[in-house]
């Protein structure tokens, strides 16, 4: 089983609308080869424990402004302990008075940060929480906790859902799969999603996911991003331009990185398909890295197939190159506010012919959302 990297996941909890600090910590986290989730900003505890719980993470980091923390603080770790998960470190900072240091461990958590303190001290200590979770964990699994996580995810348990994708993320044997997993199957219906870098791919799913669950559908989704080719790391920031899905108690989101794969998946993305069709899922998402034009791998996995494509991104000299337009079930054109997305639809029709769906989204506001819905049923 391969050593996968340490995962953090950061919020901004509360009112604060600033993230520049936080996002300058977590490119420092990749940059140090860890993984890391970024929910964004006006995150609640609930949400941010919901994440942490789904992803599973090694270590939850949260961040607070003008004395937060006191009221936020022990809620968040009250709702990881409603979700079963009392034991995952939770480490502050922010705007955080020194002689509320004492209040904050007493509270449980593992680790506050203030101002004064540099990255390296920062970096350092959460990479030791960080092993300490992690060999906790292949202890857990070593004395048998796999097979209650298994048969806990089968009856549709998300936080032994998370805990089972952690597993899959480390590669196990194929043997050691067949055992606590059965083979891809069953009524989930399969999404890829996959399309050019900023053509909104996250965005239109977090719409859609909130479309689906609204439906009475339980929702998953695998977001791939990129991981970095120098250090491992990456920044998974997924979560952050879903906002709305992102705390409907029917929709499960879970962020992956590449580690290296080609072809707009991760190593593991085919695994994980398996534990979450095990789950009681009945639309599973999976959107790619941001695709080029072979990055055809997740069609082994999704049908249908959308390819989400954006006015001014090309010419039909570019849809009609082989690759991804070839084998895309339905086609997206996505930000249709923009000039030039009736012209796309047009050079679609003319250069692809017209018996694969097109419908023109503007996913920020929420519009074709429905009518896309309705053409994935309609398949």
């Amino acid at each position: 089983m391969k050593q996968a990297p340490i995962r953090v996941l950061l919020a901004k909890i509360g009112l604060d609308g600033h993230d520049r600090g936080v996002k300058v910590l977590a490119k420092t986290f990749r940059d140090a080869g860890m993984e890391v989730i970024y929910t964004g900003l006006w995150q609640t505890p609930s949400g941010t424990a919901k994440a942490a719980v789904e992803e599973d993470v090694d270590v939850c980091g949260a961040s607070f402004h003008s004395a937060a923390h006191l009221t936020l603080v022990p809620i968040l770790m009250d709702e990881l302990r409603k979700r079963g998960r009392a034991d995952m470190p939770v480490v502050i900072g922010g705007i955080i008075p020194h002689e509320d240091v004492p209040v904050m461990k007493e509270a449980g958590v593992a680790g506050v940060f203030e101002p004064e303190d540099s990255l390296e001290h920062i970096i350092d200590s959460v990479k030791k929480i960080g092993e300490q979770v992690r060999q906790a964990r292949q202890a857990a699994w070593k004395k048998g906790a796999l097979e209650g996580w298994a048969t806990a995810a089968g009856r549709g348990d998300r936080t032994a859902l998370g805990q089972m994708l952690t597993w899959v993320e480390s590669e196990p044997p194929a043997a050691e799969v067949s055992r606590h997993l059965a083979p891809v199957g069953g009524e989930t219906l399969i999404i890829g999603v996959t399309g050019a870098p900023g053509v909104g791919k996250s965005t239109l799913i977090g719409r859609l996911a909130k479309e689906l669950s609204g439906r009475g559908k339980e929702v998953a989704v695998i977001a791939v991003d990129p991981a970095s080719p120098i250090t491992g790391g990456a920044l998974l920031g997924d979560r952050a331009r879903m906002t709305l899905a992102a705390e409907e108690g029917r929709i499960f989101l879970r962020s992956s990185a590449s580690r290296g794969q080609l072809g707009g998946l991760a190593p593991s993305t085919g695994t994980m398909i398996q534990a979450l069709t095990n789950a009681k899922i009945d639309v599973l998402i999976v959107e790619t890295v941001g695709a080029g034009q072979s990055d055809i791998a997740v069609r082994q996995w999704a049908r249908p197939l959308i390819l989400v494509m954006m006015p001014g991104a090309g010419d039909d000299l570019q849809l009609a190159k082989a690759g991804i337009t070839e084998v895309a079930d339905l086609f997206v054109i996505n930000k249709a506010d923009l000039p030039g997305a009736d012209r796309l639809q047009s050079q679609i029709r003319d250069t692809l012919g017209t018996k694969r769906p097109v419908v023109k989204t503007v996913a920020s506001h929420g519009k074709g959302i429905a009518e896309l819905a309705d053409a994935l049923f309609a398949r």
